[in-house]
């Protein structure tokens, strides 16, 4: 079994170590007419309220199909892999936002 000193670990607060697999940038839509956006939530005070207005900025400003809102379960922890796989599964783009 092994021991990890704890008092000799540096942790990463800025999650570098889950940066490990290839990130490169989706290419960018011509239009978002049409698409299905989705806002998520990370649960800090005020964060729905600027998502909510930035959802409904750009369905102003687009023919948004859809607009579907997702919440993290705690602000503190990275978003769950599975609620990714869900809002690329049902979304064609994706706003998040810290409400501090």
């Amino acid at each position: 079994m092994t021991v990890i000193d704890w008092a000799q670990v540096i942790l990463d607060p800025t999650g570098e170590v889950e940066r490990n697999e290839d990130r490169a940038l989706a290419a960018r839509p011509a239009t978002l007419d049409g698409a299905t956006l989705g806002l998520l939530d990370n649960g800090k005070p005020n964060a729905a309220v600027l998502l909510d207005e930035v959802g409904r900025q750009l369905a102003d400003r687009f023919r948004l199909q859809d607009v579907k809102v997702f919440a993290k379960d705690y602000f503190g922890t990275p978003v769950e892999r599975t609620q990714v796989e869900r809002i690329v599964a049902t979304c064609n783009f994706a706003v998040t936002a810290v409400g501090d």
